[in-house]
């Protein structure tokens, strides 16, 4: 799943080189230089679409890049990540789509598995890719979860595909959610944690975003339990949803519950 424009240089680069070579090298005449390196550009750019292939069966997903062949069993995927992104060089909106890998866990994005034109709305530019379509629905067969559910039921009813299934709803514990004193009982000092996090803001990578985002919530959450006023409340509730989001799950009432539960399990597991 590569843009048309992206293979453009996968052609032009060794028409340019090879052009400049003969002529170099006074091993052939401009014309002659020209029609061999046109040759040799058409052939890398017919060549380019099979250096980027994705394939899923019932085993799991295959994606070969660069004639390197990578096996992904569905076992180890958590789901299909989503983004939106601008491209600054083409100012074009783009969709980037990456496995998310369960080991190491923490459902964090692996690796590109595709990325499509899309509006300036993010919204399908024109029919979707079939292609595109049929790894959602890959997906959603196996009830794998999908960001940006939206944008690949839209694309899964242009080649009539069934939609993705719900989202799976988070249960609390048979206890019950933990209360706030356990759960952020060994928590490092609000002023410590906010600094540590402030700090880390701008060298976040994709493997600690789930891990930063928590971390985020938990820290939100015990401010507003210091502090006890609207506005921390709504920084806490919004901290607690970009979580839920981000693992792609429903939880039902108070969002925070499962902060603290996530929270507290996490804590458990880095002592």
């Amino acid at each position: 799943m590569q843009m048309r424009t992206d293979l453009i240089p996968v052609g032009v680069l060794p028409m340019v080189a090879t052009g400049a070579v003969l002529v170099g090298t006074r091993a052939a005449d401009g014309f002659t230089a020209f029609v061999v390196g046109f040759a040799v550009g058409a052939a890398a750019l017919f060549a380019a679409p099979y250096t980027w292939w994705l394939r899923a069966d019932g085993q799991g997903v295959t994606l070969v890049r660069c004639l390197l062949r990578r096996r992904f069993g569905w076992a180890g995927i958590d789901g299909l990540a989503m983004e939106f992104r601008r491209e600054e060089e083409s100012d074009r909106q783009v969709l980037v789509l990456r496995l998310r890998l369960a080991d190491p866990p923490g459902r964090v994005a692996g690796p590109l598995v595709g990325r499509v034109a899309v509006t300036d709305e993010s919204t399908p530019s024109g029919v979707p890719p079939r292609a595109m379509a049929e790894l959602f629905a890959a997906f959603g067969e196996r009830g794998l979860p999908v960001e940006e559910a939206g944008f690949a039921n839209e694309a899964l009813r242009v080649h009539g595909l069934p939609p993705l299934p719900p989202l799976r709803v988070w249960a609390a514990p048979a206890e019950g959610a933990p209360e706030p004193e356990r759960a952020y009982a060994d928590a490092p000092d609000i002023a410590a944690e906010s600094g540590a996090l402030a700090g880390g803001r701008q060298r976040i990578r994709q493997r600690c975003r789930r891990e930063h985002l928590l971390r985020h919530a938990a820290l939100a959450d015990r401010v507003f339990l210091r502090d006890g006023d609207g506005l921390a409340l709504g920084v806490a509730l919004v901290a607690a949803e970009e979580l839920v989001r981000y693992d792609l799950i429903t939880v039902e009432g108070d969002q925070r519950r499962y902060v603290r539960q996530q929270y507290l399990d996490w804590r458990t597991l880095n002592r």
